[in-house]
C-alpha cells in the first residue's frame, strides 16, 4: 500500500494556477517568546476560512439553528481544567440520544484551538446528527509533551461517564478523531484507552492528514527510526521541502512541545499492536509527506484484522482545504467526510473484541 514512487505528482490544477499567480504561502515557524501572536494570527486564518463561501454553501442557511454549541471545562489529572465545546443537533423530540465523536483541532502541537475546526465539527453535527465534544488540549510551550496526550484521554475518559448528561447515547457509537498534530494525539490517546480497557469501547476513529511518526529526535539526542525500508523514500522524501509544511517545521514545532523520542507516547509504531482499536477512517493529502506513513498504518490496521476506508486527495497538500477553500476538490472531501465517518457509526465492531 506505501507509495514507493519517488516522483512529484501532479498538482491540482486549480491549485497550480493560484501558485502560479500569486505564489506558495511562507513555512510557518512561531516564536516561542511571541507566541500569542503567531495563535491570533493562526486564528484568523481559521476566520477566514469559516467566512468563505465554501463554507456557507456546505453548512446551508440557518445552520445555528439545527446545531447547538456551548463550552464547558472538564477537570484532567492534575486537576486543572480544559475547556471543550459540544456540538449537539438540535432535535423536536428526543430520540434516545446521539452517537459521540470527540474530536481535536490541527496546529503543530502548538498552535490552534476551538475554533479551528469548527466547519468540520458543525458539518458532521449536521448532516449525521451526532454529538461533536471538540477538546482544547493544552499546547505547548506551556504545556510540554505528553500533557496534550493526557488531556485528550481524560476527555475519553469523562465522556464515558458522562455522555448521557448532553444526549450521548455511547451504544449508537463513541468515536474519536482529529487533524494534523490532533490526530497524532489522538491516536496514541486512544492507545491509552485499549491498554486501559475503557468502557465503553471505543467503536472507531477518523483521521484527517494525520501521519504516524516513523522518525524522530529530541534535545537528549535520543532518536528513533522504524521501518526505513518502507517510509525512508516515497512521500516523506519528495515533500519533505514542502508544499505547505516541512520537515524543518515538524521538527522545530517536535522541539516546542519537547517530544521524547524513548518515549512510547512519541508513535503508535512504537507498541507495534493493532489490535482492538475499531475501525478507521483516513483523509490523506496526495502531496504530504505523510502520506505513506498514513498509508503503512492503515495496512497494520488490517493486518490485525481492522476495517479501514481510505481517501486519497491527489495534487493538494496538508491541510489544503483550510488555507485554499476555493478549490473545487473540496467539495468531494466534505461529501467524502461526512461518508467516511458515517461509515464509521455502522461499522461498530465491538462485539468482535470480546
Amino acid at each position: 500500500m506505501v507509495d514507493r514512487d519517488r516522483e512529484r505528482i501532479d498538482i491540482d490544477p486549480e491549485l497550480a494556477a493560484i501558485w502560479k499567480k500569486h505564489g506558495q504561502p511562507k513555512f510557518f515557524f512561531p516564536r516561542a517568546d511571541a507566541m500569542l501572536e503567531s495563535r491570533r494570527l493562526h486564528s484568523l486564518g481559521s476566520a477566514r476560512f469559516m467566512n468563505s463561501s465554501f463554507v456557507k454553501q456546505t453548512l446551508g442557511d440557518g445552520y445555528e439553528q439545527r446545531c447547538a454549541e456551548y463550552d464547558r471545562p472538564v477537570v484532567v489529572r492534575d486537576g486543572t481544567s480544559v475547556t471543550v465545546r459540544i456540538y449537539r443537533p438540535i432535535v423536536d423530540q428526543f430520540d434516545g440520544g446521539h452517537p459521540v465523536l470527540i474530536f481535536s483541532h490541527g496546529g503543530g502541537w502548538c498552535m490552534g484551538g476551538l475554533d479551528t475546526e469548527e466547519f468540520i465539527c458543525q458539518l458532521l453535527c449536521l448532516r449525521l446528527r451526532l454529538i461533536i465534544v471538540s477538546v482544547a488540549y493544552r499546547l505547548a510551550p506551556e504545556a510540554l509533551f505528553p500533557t496534550g496526550i493526557f488531556d485528550i484521554y481524560d476527555v475519553m475518559k469523562w465522556v464515558a461517564v458522562n455522555a448521557f448528561s448532553f444526549g450521548g447515547n455511547l451504544s449508537k457509537g463513541f468515536l474519536t478523531g482529529g487533524v494534523s498534530g490532533g490526530g497524532n494525539f489522538t491516536v496514541m490517546a486512544t492507545i491509552l484507552a485499549r491498554e486501559d480497557e475503557l468502557r465503553p469501547e471505543l467503536t472507531g476513529h477518523l483521521f484527517i492528514c494525520t501521519g504516524m511518526p516513523h522518525q524522530g529526535s529530541d534535545r537528549k539526542g535520543n532518536s528513533f527510526s522504524l521501518f526505513p525500508e518502507k517510509l525512508a523514500l516515497g512521500s516523506w522524501e519528495t515533500y519533505k521541502d514542502g508544499p505547505l509544511v516541512n520537515r524543518a517545521m515538524m521538527n522545530y514545532y517536535s522541539d516546542l512541545a519537547q517530544c521524547e523520542a524513548t518515549s512510547k507516547l512519541s508513535s503508535p509504531l512504537l507498541w507495534n499492536d493493532y489490535s482492538k482499536l475499531g475501525p478507521v477512517y483516513y483523509q490523506v493529502a496526495g502531496m504530504d509527506m505523510w502520506k505513506d506513513s498514513a498509508l503503512f498504518d492503515c495496512d497494520e490496521v488490517r493486518k490485525a484484522g481492522g476495517a479501514v476506508k481510505l481517501d486519497i486527495y491527489p495534487g493538494v497538500p496538508h491541510v489544503w482545504w483550510s488555507v485554499y477553500p476555493q478549490l473545487s476538490i473540496n467539495k468531494q472531501w466534505a461529501r467524502d467526510l461526512v461518508q467516511g465517518t458515517a461509515w464509521l457509526l455502522e461499522k461498530d465492531d465491538r462485539s468482535s473484541r470480546l
